[in-house]
């Protein structure tokens, strides 16, 4: 295995230097202090000890507000997304649910989930529309970040739950003077008219008591939709030259089955509706198309297919207003009060096609059944309805307040204060199908297509999504002791919090009456008490220790206690040798632990019952309240080296461990849990209301109803390498600077099939990200280039001889974006910035079959322009 790891890092390194090219970041700029400055004592991400270090033991990455404008990223969430930490991609705005206004960050690819965010050093919650669990980078106002710090690695040990892969902490500005505005504007490529906005302004005044920052910023970009693709809209045709036309292969790009189908009583056959040659005359071959089915259904089946693709969108738009303010000021002799209110509202648009809905129990009778037998089941696509419209409106509220000073004791600091965090999140869908509208107008006779029997099945659904977060924090740094190498620094604190979620649907939705739409409400609370302590010892002038420790006591699920060891060993002036361990959490979710009993058509095949066809069976997902938290062990052992004051090479290696993690049981899975004696099925009239985990079989053995929910199952283990290159030249036509960071996944050894596999390089795991900057400054005048990487995947993996064993097939392509920004910083009068990103006009990458089919890794924004003016004052 190890020799494997290594001809696997020789390789990546080869991929490396052929494709990475050199990249600056501006920290690195603001990192060349005078030497004539005094060296202050400041407080770093992952440590609550202030300390004279730049470089600690642990890795940390910055990130500037100067990098990100360098680097063509226009919000938060985008600046995230292009790290090369964020391995496997991440959620971004994506349209046709209530999550389509969120954005995430996801460290090493563990999940977003396992990747805590803070915003200036303290907890910024989960999104309630995501359940509580992952933080939406949405709601972070652009104009008000001072810098970004990614942290890798484990972090429970002084923030507590969440920090597995690592913590992403928000800087936002804080003592700024003066008054300074931005205006811009962009418009893609592929796209007509102006697709993006921008508007700031950030200001701030001082005395000798104190200082109040403030920052109004404004974003808006508009969404995309399929048909403004060629990879994403409609297309049928025996496009792989076989002969035939498939359908949900490379012939039917945008298509679905779900148009005018209808399904044989005993699920054996599927023809199209009597009335799909009318559906076609009145909507167009572009619309509605007959689809040969006998490869899925056998002779003489055929689809009913509608194009879904030439009214969808994929990507939502947002639309972001953001009010920010940050005060302090001095209340008494070492004594200073700060407080921080932001306030965030975001409107998102998306679009899916008209409801695909089923329509179940078909009379014999039906004008749609081509069978003559009751019981026939219709995928159907209501397009007199209209397309289903998502319109989300995010609102978040974050204030703080609190006291901090110095005592006349042994160097001591401490700080309280008092945090709170309200979300309210709204998605109004329109239009959906009413069941019982539909069921009225068969009742009464009403036609379908009739302005009346249209106007009886639309229905607008509602999904209410909210949040609570107060959190009491106190703590005190202090020096007590001595060894060799100094004084022996240490910090004590404690923190309570209450947090509450909601996530509530209308009525109709919740009783499973509307078709094109799913969910059901569920709601929670849980108070947290913790206790943390941190100790930096200094064992000589070039060896110090850091010890770290973390309780957690909750309400809902029991209690956790997170330890950390790290060591910095300063083995020259310009060498340093870090390493640590690190054991953190995850606290199970409150919408995993108060989920309410939800419905859903789960496919298994019933081998138990002499089934070797996929069918679908009645489900109930249940909360699941003996779930426990995930854990982890993060080791990680690097060395920064300043070959000279203008090159920097540092270089991480890393092991994430994660158990016990919460994952949903599958149908499938419970009958493999059955077959193998783990479960065992009851009758149909067995009271299963406090159960699970079930499965309810008929005198016949037939399955009738399963329940399942999520649980505590098999972990996974991360291994890779971080590298990263700086470098500064200085010449008489301008100065240069240069950056490389990249990371590599050596393992990523997961359970596939029952067996522990090695994931990395498979579809959507790239084994290589790089992000990489050239920039030049002269006089009034500067360019930055910027690449990022990522490196090609397999398409797909097959257990191709039944051993467990995955085999990989196919390749997808890897992935460069060139983003190129010039500014012309006219002094007084301003600076104009014009940035060009995705120079290139490269499409995300694509199936064999001509599909998009990650959005997490590979965005479809095309060629970007922006403009933006600036001026301070």
């Amino acid at each position: 295995m190890l020799n494997k790891k290594v001809s696997k890092a020789v390789r990546l390194a080869i991929a490396f230097g052929a494709a990475s090219t050199a990249a600056f970041s501006a920290s690195t700029v603001a990192a060349e202090d005078d030497s004539a400055e005094k060296v202050e004592r400041i407080q770093v991400t992952g440590s609550r000890i202030k300390r004279t270090d730049l470089e600690g033991a642990s890795p940390v990455i910055s990130i500037t507000s100067a990098d990100i404008k360098m680097e063509g990223d226009f919000t938060v969430a985008d600046a995230l997304r292009s790290s090369s930490l964020n391995s496997f991609g991440s959620f971004s705005e994506r349209s046709g649910s209530s999550a389509q206004s969120q954005a995430t960050i996801n460290l090493r690819g563990a999940g977003s989930r396992r990747t805590l965010v803070l915003l200036n050093g303290r907890r910024f919650p989960g999104s309630p529309t995501l359940g509580g669990a992952s933080a939406n980078l949405n709601a972070i106002p652009m104009a008000a970040v001072e810098r970004i710090d990614i942290m890798t690695e484990g972090a429970s040990s002084i923030y507590g739950s969440d920090a597995m892969a690592g913590v992403v902490n928000v800087i936002l500005k804080d003592n700024y003077e003066g008054l300074s505005f931005n205006v811009g504007a962009g418009h893609r490529d592929q796209d007509e008219g102006t697709t993006s906005s921008e508007f700031s302004v950030v200001g701030g005044i001082s005395n000798d008591k104190g200082n109040i920052t403030f920052a109004y910023d404004y974003q808006k970009r508009e969404g995309i939709s399929d048909g403004a693709r060629d990879y994403t809209k409609a297309k049928i045709g025996d496009l792989d030259g076989d002969g035939d036309i498939e359908a949900y292969t490379a012939d039917t790009v945008g298509w679905s089955y779900y148009g005018a189908t209808v399904l044989s009583p005993d699920f054996s056959q599927a023809k199209a509706s009597l009335l799909c040659d009318d559906l076609i005359a009145e909507y167009g071959e572009n619309t509605f198309r007959r689809v040969d089915a006998n490869e899925d259904w056998g002779p003489g089946s055929e689809y009913c297919m509608y194009a879904f693709g030439n009214v969808s969108y994929n990507t939502a738009s947002i639309d972001r207003n953001t009010l920010y303010i940050s005060s302090n000021y001095e209340i008494a002799e070492n004594v200073e009060w700060f407080g921080q209110t932001m306030f965030v509202q975001n409107s998102s648009f998306g679009r899916y096609a008209p409801p695909a809905a089923p329509w179940t129990g078909m009379s014999a009778d039906n004008e749609h059944n081509p069978y003559g037998e009751d019981g026939a089941y219709g995928l159907f696509r209501w397009v007199g309805i209209g397309t289903r419209d998502g319109n989300v409106d995010d609102y978040n509220i974050d204030l703080t307040t609190g006291l901090r000073g110095f005592l006349d004791w042994n160097n001591a600091s401490w700080e309280v204060y008092y945090h709170r965090n309200k979300a309210d999140n709204k998605s109004v869908g329109q239009y959906y199908l009413s069941y019982s509208g539909l069921a009225y107008n068969q009742a009464n006779d009403i036609d379908l297509g009739s302005d009346e029997g249209v106007a009886n099945m639309k229905a607008t659904t509602l999904q209410e999504s909210s949040s609570t977060f107060d959190q009491y924090f106190a703590g005190i740094g202090f020096d007590l002791f001595e060894l060799p190498g100094g004084q022996v620094s240490h910090y004590v604190g404690m923190e309570y919090f209450e947090q509450t979620y909601a996530d509530i649907y209308d009525g109709q939705s919740a009783a499973g009456l509307i078709g094109g739409s799913a969910g059901n409400s569920s709601q929670g609370k849980r108070d947290v008490t913790a206790f943390f302590f941190e100790s930096v010892l200094p064992i000589t002038e070039t060896v110090e220790v850091n010890l770290k420790a973390r309780y957690d006591d909750y309400s809902d699920f029991g209690d956790n206690i997170a330890p950390a060891v790290s060591a910095r060993w300063q083995v020259a002036d310009n060498i340093v040798i870090r390493g640590s361990y690190s054991e953190s959490f995850r606290a199970p979710g409150l919408d995993l632990l108060n989920a309410a009993r939800t419905f859903s058509a789960e496919s298994a095949i019933d081998y138990a019952n002499g089934s070797t066809t996929s069918r679908q069976y009645d489900t109930y997902y249940t909360q699941n309240s003996e779930l426990d938290a995930e854990t982890s062990d993060y080791t990680n052992l690097g060395i920064a080296w300043d070959v000279n004051e203008n090159l920097t090479f540092k270089v991480d290696y890393f092991q994430l461990a994660i158990d016990n993690v919460i994952q949903s049981k599958s149908l499938q899975s419970l009958l493999s849990d059955e077959a193998a004696g783990l479960i065992s099925a009851v009758s149909v009239d067995t009271d299963t209301s406090n159960e699970t985990f079930y499965l309810k079989r008929a005198a016949s053995g037939t399955l009738v109803e399963a329940g399942t929910s999520y649980f505590n199952g098999a972990g996974f283990e991360i291994e890779g390498i971080d590298f990263t290159i700086a470098a500064n030249l200085e010449t008489g036509f301008g100065d240069f600077r240069f950056q490389n960071v990249n990371s590599f996944v050596l393992s990523y050894d997961q359970e596939v099939g029952g067996v522990v596999q090695d994931t990395s390089g498979w579809s959507g795991q790239p084994e290589l990200k790089s992000v990489a900057t050239v920039a030049w400054s002269y006089e009034d005048h500067s360019l930055a280039w910027n690449a990022t990487y990522t490196d090609s995947t397999t398409e797909t993996e097959k257990d191709e001889d039944g051993d467990g064993y995955y085999e990989q097939t196919g390749k997808l392509d890897s992935w460069l974006i060139h983003n190129l920004t010039y500014t012309y910083n006219a002094g007084a009068y301003g600076a104009l910035t014009f940035t060009v990103n995705n120079l290139t006009d490269e499409d995300p990458v694509l199936s064999s079959n001509g599909t998009w089919d990650n959005q997490d890794l590979y965005n479809n924004f095309g060629r970007d322009y922006r403009v933006s003016y600036s001026i301070s004052f």
